[in-house]
């Protein structure tokens, strides 16, 4: 899976867990502009929609 191509470096992973026979999946994203370093995990879909207004946030606040 390639991270998004946001910022000045990016990294992206999913997790998969079991447990008591339920699947769950679940992205950690970071990218980092400058000395702003953003973080989200959750589930994939949820990540994808909101990384870019987490970022804008976090880059109009620092």
């Amino acid at each position: 899976m390639a991270a998004p191509d946001l910022g000045d470096e990016q990294w992206s992973q999913l997790l998969t867990h079991l447990v008591g026979g339920q699947r769950s999946v679940v992205k950690q994203t970071a990218v980092r502009v400058g000395n702003v370093l953003v973080i989200v995990s959750g589930l994939p879909g949820l990540v994808d929609a909101n990384l870019e207004k987490a970022l804008a946030k976090a880059e109009a606040v620092s």
